[in-house]
């Protein structure tokens, strides 16, 4: 309770009250102390520079990342309403034996072709590509990082990449070292020494003009991160997945005395107390839900993954994909951790996600600690009127836009 009373008055000089659950929202955005030299790119937007060791410009903070993947088949993202972009997803083109390079897989309505042309519309925006994923989808780095034949490879086929499309840097996915996610990945005890020796050569081949990030674990795990932060420029936080209905929140801002989950604030702590100073973490934040994953018999309601796009259907209309909800619900504040859930007419947990309030509350706990920045999971779970990127923008910039 103690460090939920210093974060409202942290913010509380420019905060509008949202709603009787006691988050805060702040107008006038703050951007993190920049730490290194201070760099300016071509656009006139402020770029951070860490040391010698990383990128001379990782482009305009406070970041505001999102994630887009090959799945976004019906929009492309407004690249007004954000400073960086994580397009996925690269892939392993064997992935079993970690070699052959990168490709992208699918196609979408914003493709890797149109890269450099979107840049001159939007020059404030850095691309990264994304390689990796969760499961198999990550499955290829453990064999090729223990090997230096296939480590140059991967180095070679990522620099190919970025000159080919105009990339701005590379966002590792690897979920996750000495782990076999779901038993679908293959992984060696060394995974972590090895991970540092990729780090170190995709930074040599890169230089100091691209971008290199990595997602982590909200445990903070698997990582030797006073080695690999020499060649991270940021850390992009997966403070999601942290729980589900019925007895947990996805993504608690703080510790629910309600429902058992870690939070983003004590996932930030770990990364901190781990070796990532507070200027170096992007926050994340889902723009979906998670409900029970397998429910009894008779009583589901939502597939364990909801899109926030769906929430007006569901509160407004009764729907659910276009059919009627099994059983009426509706919406719930957890004032402690600050996310809403929705109850059935039981009071039982069915869903937790985010909305524009919980979202604000984020950034505003973000802007509070310091952090660089926060990103989400992923661009097509928003709505149509990018309800949830706009609340970033406002609680940031104090406008539905990050163009300065």
């Amino acid at each position: 309770m103690h460090k939920r009373i210093l974060f409202i008055l942290a913010i509380a000089s420019a905060a509008l009250l949202l709603n009787s659950a006691g988050c805060k929202k702040n107008d006038n955005p703050t951007p993190p102390t920049p730490t290194g030299k201070q760099a300016v790119d071509e656009g006139g937007s402020g770029g951070q520079a860490f040391s010698d060791n990383h990128c001379t410009d990782i482009g305009q903070t406070p970041v505001i990342l999102a994630y887009y993947t090959e799945w976004n088949t019906d929009r492309k993202p407004d690249l007004s309403l954000i400073t960086h972009l994580n397009y996925a997803h690269g892939r392993f083109k064997n992935p079993k034996t970690g070699d052959g390079g990168i490709v992208f897989t699918g196609t979408n309505k914003f493709p890797e072709t149109k890269i450099k042309d979107v840049k001159k519309e939007y020059p404030h925006v850095k691309i990264m590509m994304m390689v990796g994923g969760w499961g198999a989808h990550a499955d290829g780095f453990s064999m090729m990082a223990k090997d230096e034949k296939k480590r140059d490879e991967f180095c070679h086929s990522v620099n190919e990449h970025m000159k080919k499309y105009g990339f701005d840097g590379i966002d590792i996915d690897w979920e996750y070292p000495t782990v076999s996610a779901d038993n679908e990945t293959g992984s060696d005890k060394n995974d972590t020494k090895n991970f540092n020796i990729l780090l170190k050569q995709l930074r040599d081949t890169l230089g100091t003009s691209k971008i290199i990030s990595f997602a982590s674990s909200s445990s903070a795990k698997y990582v030797d991160w006073p080695t690999a932060i020499k060649y991270l420029d940021y850390v992009n936080v997966m403070t999601y997945d942290m729980g589900a209905a019925p007895k947990g929140h996805n993504s608690p801002l703080f510790k629910s005395s309600t429902f058992d989950s870690r939070s983003c604030e004590e996932s930030v702590e770990l990364h901190k107390k781990a070796g990532i100073p507070y200027e170096r973490q992007v926050m994340g934040i889902p723009f979906y839900g998670k409900a029970e994953k397998n429910p009894e018999s008779g009583t589901k309601i939502f597939d364990y993954s909801v899109g926030y796009k769906e929430m007006d259907d569901i509160l407004n209309k009764g729907l659910y994909k276009g059919k009627p909800l099994a059983r009426p619900v509706q919406r719930r504040w957890d004032s402690a951790a600050c996310v809403p859930y929705l109850v059935d007419e039981s009071g039982k947990n069915v869903l937790s996600y985010d909305d524009p309030e919980s979202v604000t509350a984020k950034a505003n706990f973000a802007k509070s600690k310091g952090l660089l920045g926060v990103m989400f999971w992923e661009f097509r779970y928003d709505d149509n009127n990018f309800s949830l990127q706009k609340a970033l923008d406002k609680a940031y910039y104090g406008k539905e836009t990050v163009i300065k």
